[in-house]
């Protein structure tokens, strides 16, 4: 009995490998690949004077000229100077209620970027003040809401403005005894 046994067993044990071929037991062996996608960083933008056509930016200092922005008193005390583009509208709102920027700001890159303002000489009868804020639409920034200077020291308007996002830029003006006649000075935008 004991053989009949130890020869079905056999034969289902040979019946199962002629099914099922040999199976041996399998170990795994693992590699990998590392994939590194790299795209060029660019960092460029674009400023739109209300009422102009888009300067785009230059990456040689001092950059791409804009029109020219006004700043017009009568008395040489006046506070809070809406600025105006030359043949221009003005900007809309006064300070700090600015409905309408002077200057629009847009991210043509492919990095968030950071910019500030300073201004390149100053004028000693005159405090220019900006505030910030994201353009519609705009939803990866943080403008800098608050009241700023625009000094020769610099100053950050906005942070983090994401690929082809905006953000607007009030200016104003407080003259204080300036004598009749024209001052100049020029405003400087830098990313990075």
């Amino acid at each position: 009995m004991k053989t009949r046994k130890a020869i079905t067993v056999m034969v289902m044990w040979m019946m199962a490998f002629m099914v099922f071929g040999a199976m041996p037991v399998q170990s795994q062996e693992y590699a990998y690949t590392q994939v590194i996608v790299t795209i060029a960083q660019s960092k460029s933008f674009s400023v739109t004077l209300n009422g102009q056509a888009a300067t785009n930016s230059n990456p040689t200092f001092p950059g791409t000229a804009t029109q020219v922005i006004w700043f017009n008193g009568t008395t040489g005390n006046e506070q809070a100077v809406n600025a105006t583009v030359a043949g221009a509208s003005a900007q809309v709102g006064p300070w700090p209620a600015c409905t309408t920027p002077i200057e629009v700001f847009k991210n043509t890159g492919n990095v968030n970027l950071r910019f500030n303002v300073f201004q390149n000489n100053t004028i000693a009868c005159t405090t220019f003040m900006y505030n910030a804020s994201m353009a519609a639409g705009s939803t990866t920034g943080t403008a800098n809401a608050t009241l700023g200077v625009i000094d020769a020291a610099g100053s950050a308007f906005v942070s983090g403005l994401g690929m082809n996002n905006q953000t607007n830029l009030c200016i104003w003006s407080n003259f204080s005894a300036c004598g009749g006649g024209s001052y100049y000075t020029t405003f400087n935008y830098t990313s990075n």
